[in-house]
């Protein structure tokens, strides 16, 4: 489950230098080419979305409207770059942690907060630095029961953790955002090794982080740009269940 994090860690000097290599701008950019029409279509639907939060929300929270600007048009780059198997994702997925996850402490959602930095530290760096998140991103699935069991295993440990972490906090939902903020954890360690079971863990993540900034909102805190982003999480999940180029349907849904 883990051998991911040992092989970049053992081998950071050598994979850090894959970092800013001479025309890796150009190939970032290459990266947001070839996708599918509908993730195009997301992509430019968000960005309308966000446009019309932000003149909603300038006037009232300047600095907090242009973070979640930043972050929730970022943040739908990145989950559609993971779709269709792009090294955009990891940068995109990083800048965007900060932002939301700032905006998520602002506002008080510390599991939106938390998540963010979780996905930060344990996911967005590690696959800006491994090479498998790079060129020729091959997908893999559950080939036993047995993995099933250690994931939810792993599902089941952090939510005792984080529900313990934050039981000594202020925060108001302590069990839904615990319960969040595991199944992001555990979604962010199943996109690591690439497996396609991630989108199970993503959606049910999606709906709660939906109705938990909804929550939010209606408390005075927060704007939709957020609701927005994670409602474009779920159509996208939608797409890589249902699509025949998508993670679960496409010609690399085996095991690498």
């Amino acid at each position: 489950m883990f051998e991911r994090y040992h092989d970049v860690l053992t081998h950071l000097p050598e994979y850090s230098q894959n970092i800013f290599r001479k025309g890796y701008f150009k190939w970032l950019w290459s990266q947001c080419k070839g996708w599918g029409k509908f993730s195009y279509f997301l992509l430019t639907f968000n960005f309308v979305l966000q446009i019309i939060s932000l003149v909603q929300s300038f006037s009232q929270t300047p600095f907090e409207s242009i973070l979640t600007f930043i972050g929730g048009n970022l943040s739908v780059a990145c989950v559609l770059g993971i779709s269709n198997l792009s090294g955009i994702q990891g940068w995109c997925g990083a800048i965007s942690a900060i932002c939301i996850a700032i905006t998520g402490f602002m506002a008080r959602n510390y599991a939106t907060a938390f998540e963010q930095l979780g996905y930060l530290i344990f996911l967005d760096l590690f696959c800006i630095l491994d090479p498998k998140w790079n060129d020729n991103i091959q997908v893999e699935k559950f080939e036993s029961a047995s993995e099933w069991f250690k994931y939810g295993f792993f599902f089941v440990i952090s939510w005792i953790c984080t529900y313990f972490i934050f039981s000594f906090t202020n925060d108001p939902r302590v069990f839904l955002d615990s319960l969040n903020l595991a199944m992001a954890i555990t979604g962010a360690l199943l996109e690591l090794n690439r497996k396609r079971e991630q989108y199970y863990v993503f959606t049910l993540a999606s709906v709660f982080t939906i109705a938990l900034w909804t929550q939010t909102m209606l408390q005075g805190d927060g704007n939709f740009a957020l609701i927005f982003s994670y409602s474009i999480f779920f159509l996208n999940d939608m797409y890589a269940f249902f699509s025949k180029n998508s993670w679960f349907r496409g010609p690399l849904s085996k095991k690498a």
